[in-house]
């Protein structure tokens, strides 16, 4: 994991809880948030460490378009997730970006799970796995072949997404700060 500037670190903070609070709130996400927040990304590690920073910061944004537009392509993540981690990786490198995915992985099947148990959906969950292995053996977005395969849908489960992502992060923030024994 790579140390951050307190600013960056602060930056990255607002944002992930403004989107969180927002996630929770409306179920979405406002572009000037995410969009700000890949533009202060970029802005601020070129300002504290010029090219070196920019590089740093568009890696970071690049590698979250990598892995997460095919994720929102499938209808897996929705939009607004999609650039807040983009704006997650402009602000925390690539190197982060990469432990906080897989902090927020285990944050979200953990926390699906439990939504899943809490709403009684065990045995259609199972169904909707079977639903989307299928539908991708068949080369055909899942989605479109059922409504509650969409994430962000009206008759999807609808996990706060921007929760389990500012978890993530502040453990990350947090576990950069640990000395190394």
């Amino acid at each position: 994991m790579h140390l951050l500037p307190q600013s960056v670190e602060i930056c990255l903070a607002l944002i992930v809880l403004a989107a969180a609070f927002s996630d929770i709130r409306s179920r979405n996400m406002p572009n000037w948030l995410t969009l700000g927040g890949i533009a202060a990304g970029l802005a601020l590690h070129a300002s504290l460490t010029g090219w070196a920073g920019l590089k740093f910061s568009a890696a970071g944004f690049g590698l979250a378009a990598l892995i997460f537009l095919p994720l929102f392509a499938l209808r897996f993540l929705g939009g607004g997730d999609v650039k807040l981690m983009a704006a997650v990786g402009a602000l925390a490198g690539f190197q982060n970006l990469i432990a906080i995915f897989i902090v927020d992985t285990i944050l979200g099947g953990v926390a699906a799970l439990a939504l899943i148990v809490v709403k009684g959906r065990m045995r259609k969950t199972f169904a909707n796995i079977g639903r989307i292995i299928s539908s991708l053996f068949r080369g055909k977005a899942p989605y479109k072949e059922n409504e509650e395969l969409e994430a962000g849908g009206d008759k999807s489960l609808g996990l706060p997404r921007a929760v389990t992502i500012a978890v993530a992060t502040f453990v990350i923030l947090w576990l950069s700060r640990v000395p190394e024994p």
